[in-house]
């Protein structure tokens, strides 16, 4: 998954810089694993499968992923918990503004034109506002991001974690609408094997009653 920075959360007021970022999952060995909010038994119950009819396991555990993916962009938040490595070509802004919900910053660098690394410290270097949403970090009081000769591409690094988890509180409230119009949306895909209904306009093909649960508290989108 690769997005440009500027897709969820950037405005070209914020920066005119902001376009350089790219924001893509953190490689990793072993390679990231997602809690879904959704259970394959509940989803399997919510269709009214029999749960030793397991044929059709594999399809519906893809059809949870991209549910909550779909949910996931209208919602303009992480659903379940990543690690995204955002890189920037230079100081794109006074703040950088994270994925939300940020629960941690886990790394901060910049490498110089040389090909020198220089990890950041944390309250030194710089701070994290997690109580915003998204997140942000800034320089401290009084300071600005570090003058360096850039590498020429990709010389800022950020790495963080974001997403709730399953006991979070959000889903005990508008999270639980979500989850309905997840419901929704995969029971459409899985009663209906064709994209839009047969003899349908085409402006059906997703019910109005799934996108508004899943448009329910979303965060506004700045780009």
């Amino acid at each position: 998954m690769n997005y440009p920075y500027g897709y969820p959360y950037v405005s070209a007021y914020d920066s005119n810089f902001d376009s350089f970022g790219t924001l893509r999952l953190t490689v990793t060995d072993p390679v990231q694993t997602f809690t879904e909010p959704i259970l394959l038994a509940d989803m399997k119950n919510y269709l009214r499968l029999d749960a030793s009819f397991t044929m059709d396991d594999v399809m519906l555990g893809g059809m949870i992923s991209a549910a909550r993916e779909q949910a996931e962009i209208l919602q303009n938040r992480d659903l379940v918990q990543k690690q995204w490595d955002l890189s920037y070509d230079y100081w794109p802004a006074y703040r950088l503004r994270l994925r939300a919900p940020c629960v941690s910053v886990d790394l901060m660098q910049y490498t110089d034109l040389t090909g020198a690394v220089t990890p950041m410290a944390l309250t030194t270097d710089y701070v994290i506002d997690l109580k915003k949403e998204p997140g942000v970090i800034t320089p401290p009081w009084n300071r600005s991001w570090p003058a360096f000769t850039p590498f020429p591409s990709s010389a800022i690094l950020t790495r963080f974690t974001s997403g709730y988890a399953a006991v979070d509180p959000f889903w005990l409230g508008s999270g639980a609408r979500v989850k309905i119009g997840m419901l929704m949306l995969i029971s459409s895909w899985y009663e209906n094997r064709l994209p839009f209904t047969p003899g349908a306009s085409a402006d059906a093909e997703l019910p109005f009653a799934v996108t508004s649960c899943l448009n329910y508290g979303a965060l506004e989108r700045l780009s």
